[in-house]
């Protein structure tokens, strides 16, 4: 098992699997506020994990049973992956994809014939935490367990369009995680998109009856009350702003994102600023639900046979409808159509959310509902792309930009400003 050495803090193993014991409230206070300092507590995770990392570069440790975790291909054994399938493996094979909030690579696996369960993939796509800054950021924003947790306890509820998961842990002390779940580019054939992919009025219809499905499952529902891990966008915001500073970010992006800012929006940056916490406490009242939490187009895929999916679980929350259906679709239509299709795709929406099982809000209460949760797909990008030095460069530029121009649109056109007052 991965241990902990001691790291001058706490000196115990920390390791969570799929039972992490911190709570959210439904409010922006989360219990961590009243816990610790934030200069204090970055202080204690930068040593932490720090530590971590300096002594896994000066060993050289391999996985060999399910309480491990692995975090490159380097320290993947057949041992370890025949423990955590449940199927026997006689040999792999790794590829690095990609880096940035997490390391992502392939595993491609060949089972031993005799006795093979026959719905295990040989095609995975998997998530760690290998680099420092990775660690850093998502165990400061207290989202290293969210998608694990994910495909561990909501995954297996809901019959959508999304990656089937298989193993998942993350040890709170080291920041090491992971996330092995199916390939869905070799299994389905699936297309990643961008704001440079056409979405047609049937695919977004696609993405929206997803969203209806787990919104409707998980509607107002005690069993997501047991699961505190799941914390409100307040919450969210809170721990965003405290480990980087939300509000700066945001004016730094707006600067590197001028040119696609209406111009409109510029003065009134600071109230719309004021509008966003506004926002997200709305957002976190009321009838609360599964909220993927970063359902941004660059987030959806395309299968090979036309479905349409969503991605990257990691940010998981419990909240408002309205939060995922104004980031998926400020975010995901050009503006011709957004302003063409926003309506009717809202009443599309609210039929499919009353057949899940939900009590649908009414078109109108509804539609400001949508307004008023139009402020944090446009904020959230301009802090993506105003990063400072301690973060992982999270999303090539031309996809903020992307993101940043139509969000910000939608926020001035449906005057978000004033929906939070009426």
């Amino acid at each position: 098992m991965w241990t902990d050495g001691g790291d001058g803090v706490q000196g115990a193993v920390a390791a969570v699997f799929f039972s992490p014991d911190r709570t959210y409230p439904s409010k922006i206070e989360s219990p961590y506020l009243a816990r610790m300092h934030p200069g204090l507590e970055i202080a204690k995770t930068l040593a932490r994990i720090g530590g971590h990392v300096v002594r896994e570069r000066l060993t050289s440790t391999r996985a060999t049973n399910a309480a491990d975790i692995p975090v490159s291909g380097k320290e993947i054994t057949t041992a370890w992956l025949t423990a955590v399938l449940g199927g026997e493996v006689t040999s792999f094979s790794t590829e690095d994809v990609s880096s940035g909030t997490s390391s992502r690579w392939r595993i491609t696996v060949t089972y031993k014939e005799t006795g093979r369960r026959t719905d295990l993939p040989t095609a995975f796509f998997v998530k760690t935490t290998r680099g420092f800054k990775q660690r850093l950021t998502l165990s400061l924003a207290h989202v290293l367990d969210g998608e694990p947790n994910f495909f561990e306890h909501l995954r297996p509820e809901l019959d959508i369009e999304a990656a089937r998961g298989f193993h998942g842990a993350a040890d709170l002390a080291s920041g090491r995680s992971i996330s092995l779940m199916e390939d869905i580019a070799a299994s389905r054939g699936a297309t990643f998109c961008t704001p440079k992919t056409p979405i047609s009025r049937a695919e977004i219809e696609d993405l929206l009856s997803a969203m209806a499905h787990w919104h409707g499952r998980f509607w107002d529902s005690e069993e997501l009350r047991g699961h505190g891990w799941l914390k409100p966008p307040s919450g969210h915001f809170d721990n965003l702003d405290r480990l980087i500073g939300f509000a700066k970010r945001c004016e730094v992006g707006a600067k590197r994102a001028r040119s696609v800012i209406p111009d409109a929006l510029i003065p009134l940056q600071d109230k719309l600023y004021r509008g966003l916490e506004r926002s997200l406490t709305i957002a976190s009242e009321g009838p609360l639900t599964l909220l993927h939490g970063d359902s941004h187009v660059g987030n959806t895929y395309r299968t090979s046979a036309g479905r349409m999916g969503f991605t990257d679980w990691q940010i998981v929350m419990r909240g408002s409808w309205a939060f995922d259906f104004a980031y998926t679709v400020n975010s995901g239509l050009d503006l011709a159509n957004r302003r063409a299709w926003a309506r009717e795709l809202l009443e599309f929406y609210l039929e499919r959310l009353a057949e899940a099982g939900a009590q649908a809000p009414g078109a109108d209460a509804a539609w400001l509902a949508y307004r008023r949760q139009s402020f944090f797909p446009y904020f959230v990008w301009l802090a993506t792309i105003g990063h400072s030095a301690i973060q992982p460069k999270y999303q090539p530029d031309e996809v903020s930009l992307g993101i940043i121009e139509r969000t910000g649109v939608a926020l001035l056109e449906l005057d978000g400003l004033a929906a939070l007052e009426e």
